[in-house]
């Protein structure tokens, strides 16, 4: 990846020529990223609001726009391997909401499947549209999901069936 990004910046301002950085990936990352001070670990005297996931005081280590957090994958290896291999990989601070992770592997989803959903649930989702929140049957559609999944734009992304 670092040297995709080093061969697709075409802009000069981006080439080291009047920025520090020779890609646009910190900027674009800036510009997403809507956390408080209180989830960018900042001093500040945010009390939090109750409407937020987290209440938006709970630490989230990157801006939307970021690395991916987590790995998932359906190792056919063996439980030993697997293991090793996730534990290996999923080797960063990933806050998760734990609400959301409970409900996931009380409804049977997998521990890293959960763990990667509930890490998407620390955040709120961006746009909202009037209309498409209580009317909406999340038995028969997956919006609110989307709504989620949509608005986290990470390196890799799962992309689930439809």
């Amino acid at each position: 990846s670092p040297i995709m990004l080093a061969l697709s910046a075409a802009t000069p301002i981006f080439k080291g020529r009047l920025v520090d950085t020779d890609v646009r990936w910190n900027v674009i990352s800036a510009s997403m990223d809507d956390r408080t001070p209180s989830e960018r670990k900042e001093n500040s005297h945010f009390e939090g609001d109750k409407r937020m996931a987290g209440n938006g005081l709970k630490p989230i280590p990157k801006s939307r726009y970021g690395s991916i957090s987590t790995y998932i994958h359906d190792f056919r290896q063996g439980e030993e391997a697997r293991a090793w291999k996730l534990n290996h990989l999923n080797d960063i601070d990933c806050p998760i909401d734990e609400e959301s992770y409970r409900t996931l592997l009380e409804g049977g989803i997998d521990k890293d499947l959960a763990r990667h959903l509930a890490h998407l649930f620390t955040r709120d989702p961006l746009v909202i549209f009037e209309g498409r929140i209580e009317e909406l049957n999340d038995d028969l559609e997956v919006e609110h999901f989307e709504n989620i999944q949509s608005t986290n734009w990470q390196t890799v992304r799962w992309k689930p069936p439809p």
